[in-house]
């Protein structure tokens, strides 16, 4: 088990150099990125869900814009998992990542407590119980939350994952990105599968 605050690759036992995972993560960005439907549709979740989820948090990195103050020039990234962990190492790859100038640095962590220092937190679902909670945490400390856990934009989440038709997609909830302080950008949210807040998306 990976304790609070511990850095999830050093955890794991790999380094940061790790060429292969790497290479995947770009291709899988990249897919992302273009929002690529390509491939069979699957009824529930698709093989490999949990690296196309990593792949689009790298990429939610990418196209949202933190106030300066909050993410200065040349400062890491910190992305943070909260609650138990889904991803089975698929985050590992994004340890080390450049993002616009910004090193990506992984933490674990158990609550809101913790989440000072972090940039973006995926919520695991293991916390669907107390999420009205950790939000209301989160609410106004320039964090970009994530999470699948159902319902997670309309309840007031910055992004929620989801699948349809075997396929992953994201909701954005634009009030709640911009009550945070955090500007998505116009690529990321015509991506999106619904934008809330917004007209005309």
């Amino acid at each position: 088990l990976i304790s609070p605050g511990k850095d999830l690759s050093r955890a794991c036992g790999v380094s940061e150099g790790y060429p292969v995972i790497r290479r995947l993560f770009g291709r899988l960005a990249f897919l992302v990125a273009l929002n690529l439907g390509a491939g069979p549709a699957w009824t529930a979740e698709p093989p490999g869900a949990y690296q196309i989820k990593a792949a689009y948090l790298l990429n939610f990195a990418r196209y949202v814009e933190w106030p300066a103050v909050r993410l200065p020039t040349g400062a890491p990234l910190r992305l943070c998992v909260l609650g138990r962990d889904p991803f089975g190492g698929a985050l590992i790859g994004l340890e080390g990542r450049q993002v616009n100038g910004h090193e990506m640095r992984l933490r674990q962590i158990e609550g809101v407590d913790q989440a000072g220092d972090c940039h973006l937190v995926f919520i695991a679902d293991s916390e669907e119980r107390r999420l009205g909670l950790l939000l209301r945490g989160l609410a106004g400390k320039g964090v970009l939350s994530v999470s699948d856990a159902d319902g997670f934009a309309e309840a007031g989440g910055g992004i929620g994952l989801v699948v349809e038709d075997g396929r992953v997609r994201f909701d954005i909830n634009h009030a709640a990105l911009q009550r945070d302080g955090l500007r998505a950008s116009s690529q990321l949210l015509r991506l999106g599968r619904n934008v809330l807040g917004v007209r005309g998306f």
